[in-house]
C-alpha cells in the first residue's frame, strides 16, 4: 500500500501538470471558441471552506459508518479510513466513475457525489491531526480531483465541478 502512493505521489512531482497561467484583465475567455468555456461558472472549478452552518448540515446528515450508493455500470471504489468518528456518504450516479480514499484523521466527515461518467476522485490524507469535513460535488462528464494531505485551509474544503472535462490538482502541505 505504501508503495502504491509513493508511486502516485511521484506520478504527480513528475508530471507536466503543474502549469500556472494567468489572465489577461478583462478577457472573459475570449480565446476559447468552445462553448464548454463561455462562462465563468462553466469553466472554473469552485473550491471553497465550508461554512459553520454547512459542517453542521453535512454532519447532520450523514450517519456513522460508509454509505455508498451506485446507479450505473462499472463505477468503482477504494476506501482505507482511519478515525476515531468516520461518517462518508458516496453517491455515484452514471458509468465508469472511479473514487479512491485513503484517510488517516481525529475524525472524517465527507461527502461525495459523482453524477456523469468518467468522473475520477483521489484523495490521499495520511496522519493528520485536523477533524476532515470535505464534500465533493462532480457534476458532468470526464472530470478529475486529485487532492493530497490536509492542512488548516483544507479540512473544511468543499469542492463543486460541473462542466465537462474539468481537472482539479490540491497539494496541501
Amino acid at each position: 500500500m505504501k508503495s502504491f502512493i509513493l508511486y502516485i505521489l511521484l506520478i504527480f512531482f513528475y508530471s507536466p501538470v503543474f502549469y500556472a497561467q494567468e489572465k489577461e484583465e478583462g478577457s472573459e475567455f475570449k480565446n476559447y471558441s468552445s462553448s464548454l468555456f463561455n462562462s465563468k461558472e462553466k469553466a472554473f472549478s469552485i473550491v471553497s471552506n465550508l461554512s459553520k452552518k454547512e459542517q453542521s448540515d453535512l454532519n447532520s446528515r450523514i450517519q456513522s459508518g460508509v454509505q455508498i450508493q451506485q446507479v450505473g455500470d462499472f463505477n468503482k471504489i477504494y476506501a482505507s479510513l482511519k478515525s476515531n468518528d468516520t461518517k462518508v456518504a458516496i453517491d455515484q450516479n452514471g458509468d465508469n466513475n472511479a473514487l479512491a480514499l485513503d484517510k488517516s484523521a481525529k475524525t472524517i466527515t465527507q461527502s461525495v457525489i459523482q453524477q456523469g461518467d468518467n468522473n475520477k476522485i483521489s484523495d490521499f490524507t495520511l496522519h493528520t491531526n485536523y477533524n476532515v469535513n470535505m464534500e465533493m460535488i462532480q457534476k458532468g462528464d470526464n472530470q478529475s480531483i486529485q487532492n493530497i494531505g490536509t492542512n488548516s485551509l483544507s479540512k473544511n474544503m468543499k469542492i463543486t465541478q460541473t462542466g465537462n472535462g474539468a481537472s482539479i490538482i490540491l497539494i496541501n502541505k
